[in-house]
């Protein structure tokens, strides 16, 4: 036996079965969890610290190339050695590159770029090219502030030469880090 409510006054009578409140309860739950879940997507798709590597298939493609840009960079003999200054506050902080040949002797003329990146904060990349300073020395600020483990990825180009080396350091507000690739 069904029952009905009559609510209203007046001209206008509205009549409102009962049992009709436990459909509007299912879509009110079915609602809450898709709103629930578009801010779930919103922010995990914020995260600074996730990234992906940018051309990340192209790379995995060209994988026998670079493995022999790797050869190449070994018989080059270059030697790649990154010095980041300490960390000090409201400040930019210096990067300087020296690019050495296989006799040890600086490489005066490259044309010098990096990427650097925060580990934590992967997704959010510094990238710039660095101006010769003296010869085979190659230096630039860059807007570091985070203390923490760093890498940068370091293009170095000269003449038909071309090298690619990643130095990963840490950098903290008391000690210069520096790190050394000469072969």
């Amino acid at each position: 036996m069904s029952s009905a409510r009559t609510l209203g006054s007046g001209n206008w009578r509205y009549t409102v079965k009962s049992g009709i409140g436990w459909p509007i309860g299912v879509a009110v739950i079915l609602g809450s969890t898709v709103v629930a879940n578009i801010a779930v997507m919103r922010i995990a798709n914020d995260d600074p610290s996730f990234a992906v590597e940018p051309n990340y298939y192209a790379k995995a493609v060209a994988f026998d190339s670079t493995m022999a840009q790797e050869r190449r960079n070994l018989a080059l003999g270059w030697g790649v050695e990154t010095a980041l200054d300490s960390l000090v506050a409201g400040q930019p902080t210096r990067l300087t590159i020296r690019l050495k040949g296989a006799d040890a002797a600086p490489l005066p003329g490259a044309a010098v770029s990096v990427v650097a990146r925060f580990n934590a904060r992967a997704n959010d990349t510094l990238t710039t090219v660095l101006p010769e300073t003296a010869p085979g020395a190659y230096t630039t600020t860059l807007p570091i502030h985070t203390p923490g483990e760093w890498e940068v990825r370091i293009d170095a180009t000269r003449a038909d030469s071309v090298t690619h080396e990643v130095s990963r350091f840490s950098v903290s507000t008391r000690v210069t880090a520096v790190r050394a690739g000469v072969r």
